[in-house]
C-alpha cells in the first residue's frame, strides 16, 4: 500500500517538474531562469506532496479505524 503512495507522489512530482521546466523554458528569458527555478522549488516540491496526502485513504496507509 505505501508504494501506491510512493508511486502517485513521484508521478505527481515528475508531472509537476516538467511542467514548471516546460512553462520556464518557452515562457521566460534566459536570463530569469536561475531566479525562477529557486522561486519555484517550493512550489515543485508543496503541490506533489498536498496532493497525495489529501487523495490518501486509511486503506492505503494500513491505518486501522477504532
Amino acid at each position: 500500500m505505501l508504494l501506491k503512495f510512493a508511486t502517485r507522489f513521484a508521478g505527481i512530482l515528475f508531472g509537476i517538474l516538467a511542467l514548471i521546466a516546460i512553462i520556464i523554458h518557452f515562457v521566460f528569458s534566459n536570463k530569469l531562469a536561475i531566479d525562477l527555478w529557486i522561486v519555484f522549488f517550493p512550489v515543485i516540491l508543496a503541490v506533489p506532496i498536498l496532493i497525495s496526502v489529501l487523495i490518501t485513504g486509511d486503506d492505503e496507509l494500513d491505518m486501522q479505524s477504532s
